[in-house]
């Protein structure tokens, strides 16, 4: 075994409650975090919107998105160089500012993740059912399939890391057959517009309102494309040398999902032989009508096979993320049923009872859920609840420097570059979460235009009263200070060779 430091020492959860094994590696990390964003997941999820809302300008709301988000990233990156703990944001947050803050960061993060694991399950739906010839355009067919994407989803999860491994190693291979194997014909053989194309749609209306503008319009559609970088924390107690893995997981994950996003995109754009003739031929979305345009059936199917793996793996990843989130939360007896939801089982240590529960109000939500709007809906709650949940340990940081309390005495992920990143990275959390919570639909959808800030004000004020009944609302949780001097009592063990 090899020695650990008292800084080490320190990020350890305590023992009583027990330890997952520690059986995933960088790669792990990394092919977790990135099958979670997923490129076809992340771009063919909102292709179609961003096409039909904005047009081929929209492109460029994920080149500022990216930039912007990868400031975050980093900004976590360094958080996770010091606290590589399960529940990643939750954790991080708890550790800034105390068990309160914390508690309500976890709240957030953990809304976040299961109304994405809704979004996901809904827009891999709509592939599912042009693959079997169902009615892509049918809301009710779409909730159906997706719900039995979740159900299987769970099945794999509590099947074992390994079997994670295997979907999240399938899901790269679709991604790169299926995406940048895509691309690159296109590019080669169905290119039909010329680059200047993507500037169609920037255009505005003299007078038109900031706010109101297509640019900042495509940026906070974008918005929805990266998110799920920061879930190779949420395994950061089951990865071997976790203080190097996983800062590098969260960034390189987002750096590659957004490669791949930005040059598939743009070869699909150029391959567009009339823009009206896509839009109205496309049947749940115009980029099936693409393929179908340069591609014969039987291959346009093997396609959407390899799509429907590449929902499947990131539904997978998300599932695995907020499982490890609730399990860190009733770790410390902060949720109802903590005895059971804490729970692990088997010889590696699973979480399944977390993964139940997170499977099963996933599915509630689809449920509930079910209009016209369903998909439009899910995106906005998805992309503001992550919003939200990443400003909690950026804006906790930036309190820590601002009180004096943040003294770091090993060095983190980046090291000054970092701490830089962490202020910019406050300053774009702030302007896209106003960005995408601001009402842009008509008049006559004014339900449809608050519902992001309706549902962000149900959860907080939900929020406010089970927190009132939990453990650290009765008084009965440490302050941050005794917890972190608790914890350091707590050995942790690295398997040899991972140092």
């Amino acid at each position: 075994m090899t020695a650990v430091s008292s800084t080490e020492r320190s990020e350890s959860p305590p023992t009583e409650t027990g330890v997952m094994k520690r059986e995933f590696t960088l790669w792990s990390a990394f092919s977790l975090a990135f099958v979670f964003v997923s490129p076809i997941v992340a771009m063919y999820g909102i292709f179609g919107l961003g096409l039909s809302t904005v047009g081929p300008a929209f492109w460029w709301g994920w080149v500022v998105t990216l930039a912007g988000q990868l400031t975050v990233a980093i900004t976590l990156g360094v958080l996770a160089s010091r606290w590589p703990l399960a529940g990643g944001v939750y954790q991080w947050s708890r550790r800034l500012i105390g068990p309160r803050y914390g508690w309500f960061a976890g709240w957030a993060y953990t809304w976040a993740l299961l109304i994405a694991l809704s979004s996901v399950a809904y827009s891999g739906a709509v592939f599912v059912a042009i693959l079997f010839g169902l009615d892509a355009t049918s809301p009710s067919t779409l909730v159906m399939l997706a719900v039995a994407l979740l159900v299987l989803t769970t099945v794999v999860n509590i099947a074992g890391r390994k079997v994670v491994k295997i979907v999240a190693t399938a899901c790269i291979v679709a991604e790169v057959v299926g995406s940048i194997g895509v691309a690159v014909y296109l590019l080669i053989f169905g290119r039909y517009q010329d680059p200047s194309i993507l500037t169609e749609g920037l255009q505005s209306e003299p007078g038109t309102p900031l706010m109101m503008t297509p640019f900042v319009f495509l940026v906070a559609i974008a918005g929805w494309s990266f998110l799920g970088f920061e879930s190779a924390s949420s395994i950061a107690e089951e990865v071997k040398n976790p203080k190097h893995a996983v800062p590098r997981a969260i960034v390189f994950s987002l750096l590659g999902v957004g490669a791949v996003i930005l040059f598939t995109s743009f070869a699909i754009i150029l391959a567009i032989p009339n823009l009206a003739d896509i839009l109205a031929a496309s049947e749940g979305d115009p980029i099936i009508a693409v393929l179908a345009y340069h591609f014969p059936p039987v291959v346009v199917d093997a396609i959407l096979a390899m799509f429907v793996i590449a929902f499947l793996a990131s539904l997978v990843g998300i599932q695995a993320a907020v499982s490890r989130l609730v399990w860190a939360n009733a770790r410390e007896n902060e949720l109802p049923a903590a005895g059971w939801l804490k729970r692990l089982r088997g010889a590696g240590g699973l979480p399944s009872n977390a993964i139940l529960l997170t499977g099963a109000v996933s599915i509630i939500a689809l449920l509930l859920l079910q209009n016209e709007y369903v998909n439009t809906l899910l995106v906005a709650f998805t992309t503001v609840g992550f919003y939200v949940a990443f400003a909690f340990p950026v804006v906790g940081l930036a309190v820590a420097k601002i009180r004096g309390t943040w003294r770091p005495t090993e060095r983190l992920f980046m090291g000054r570059i970092g701490t830089v990143m962490s202020w910019v990275a406050l300053v774009w959390l702030a302007l896209e979460i106003t960005n995408v919570l601001w009402p842009r639909e008509a008049a006559d959808l004014w339900l449809i235009n608050a519902a992001p800030l309706i549902a962000s004000v149900a959860v907080a004020v939900v929020g406010a009263f089970v927190y009132r009944w939990s453990p650290v609302g009765r008084g009965r949780v440490e302050s941050s200070l005794v917890l972190n001097a608790r914890t350091s009592a707590a050995p942790v063990v690295e398997e040899e060779g991972t140092q």
